[in-house]
C-alpha cells in the first residue's frame, strides 16, 4: 500500500508511522514541529494538499488536527479548519480517483449518558472539539467508499509526541474517578485499522476493558513505577470547561476487534516491546 499518513507528528500518527512504515510505503507529514522524515503541511493550506495527493495514494490516513478540548473550545475557526474543512478538501481533491480516506474520528461526538455506544447511535456532542468531528464525519461518509474509524482515549508510548506519558511527568497526577471509557492500547491501532480498512462507513474501534481514568492512570503507574503519585479527583472539579462526557464506551455491532485489556497491555509497556496485539 502507498499511504498518506497527515498528522504522523502526532501522538496517535506517531505510532501509526513507527507501525505503518514497516509494512507499506508511507508518507507522513507533520505541522509546525519538524520531524526527519515527515513533511511538513500545514492542513489550512489546500493547494499543497491537493498538490501532495497528487502523488497518487491508495489510502489516505487522517489522523491530524486540533484535538485538544480546551484549546478547540477556545478557538473554534482553528478547530473548524483543521478538523472539518480539511476532510472536505481531501473528499473533493481525490473524487474520481481510487484513493481512499481513512479518518479517525472520536468517541466525542457522544454525550456520555449512555451505557455504551455503537455505530447505530445518535450522536450528541457537548463540547466544539465533538462537534467539529461530526461535521467531519459528514463531509466524509456518503458516496465514494470511504471510512470513519472512532476510537477512545488512547495510551500507551509514542515516538515523537508522547502526549499520554507526559501526563506522568510531575510528582502528582490527578486523574478522574467519574470518567468511564474502553482504552486503546496505542500499539494495537495499527494492525486494527490493517484489518478494517478495506472497509467503507462508519466504525468502532475500542480497548476489551472498561475502566474509568483513574484505574488506568494508577495502574499505568504502578505497572511502570513512575515517579508520580496518583490522586483521584472529579471530572467537573479539575475541567470547568469545556464539558466532557463522563462514560464513552464504544462498541461495534460490525466486527468483533477489540484492543488488548490493560494488564495486557501494561505488560507489553513494562517489557519495552512494540507487540501488536488486536
Amino acid at each position: 500500500m502507498k499511504i498518506l499518513l497527515l498528522g504522523a507528528s502526532g501522538y496517535v500518527g506517531g505510532a501509526l508511522w513507527q507501525s505503518l512504515s514497516a509494512r507499506h510505503t508511507v508518507v507522513g507529514t507533520c505541522s509546525r514541529r519538524a520531524v526527519p522524515g515527515l513533511m511538513t503541511v500545514d492542513l489550512r493550506d489546500e493547494a499543497a494538499l491537493c498538490a501532495l495527493l497528487g502523488q497518487g495514494f491508495d489510502l489516505v490516513i487522517h489522523a491530524a488536527g486540533l484535538v485538544d478540548l480546551a484549546s478547540a473550545e477556545a478557538q473554534p475557526a482553528l478547530a473548524h479548519a483543521l478538523n472539518v474543512r480539511s476532510v472536505e478538501v481531501l473528499r473533493t481533491a481525490v473524487r474520481d480517483t481510487p484513493t481512499k480516506i481513512l479518518l479517525l474520528s472520536s468517541d466525542n461526538v457522544f454525550d456520555g449518558t449512555g451505557e455504551v455506544y455503537t455505530e447505530e447511535d445518535p450522536r450528541s456532542p457537548v463540547n466544539v472539539y465533538g462537534r467539529t468531528k461530526c461535521a467531519a464525519e459528514d463531509a466524509l461518509l456518503g458516496p465514494g467508499g470511504h471510512l470513519v474509524v472512532r476510537i477512545p482515549l488512547v495510551y500507551g508510548r509514542s515516538p515523537w509526541a508522547d502526549r499520554f506519558m507526559a501526563r506522568f511527568s510531575g510528582p502528582v497526577t490527578q486523574a478522574q474517578t467519574d470518567v468511564v471509557c474502553a482504552p486503546v492500547y496505542l500499539p494495537s491501532l495499527a494492525p486494527a485499522l490493517e484489518e478494517l480498512w478495506d472497509r467503507q462507513g462508519l466504525l468502532h474501534f475500542a480497548g476489551a476493558e472498561v475502566v474509568t481514568r483513574f484505574a488506568l492512570m494508577s495502574r499505568v503507574a504502578e505497572a511502570l513505577r513512575l515517579p508520580t503519585r496518583v490522586v483521584p479527583v472529579r471530572n467537573d472539579d479539575v475541567f470547568a470547561s469545556p464539558r466532557r462526557p463522563k462514560r464513552l464506551v464504544l462498541r461495534s455491532v460490525h466486527h468483533g476487534f477489540l484492543g488488548p485489556d490493560v494488564a495486557a497491555a501494561l505488560a507489553d509497556m513494562a517489557s519495552g516491546s512494540t507487540e501488536e496485539t488486536t
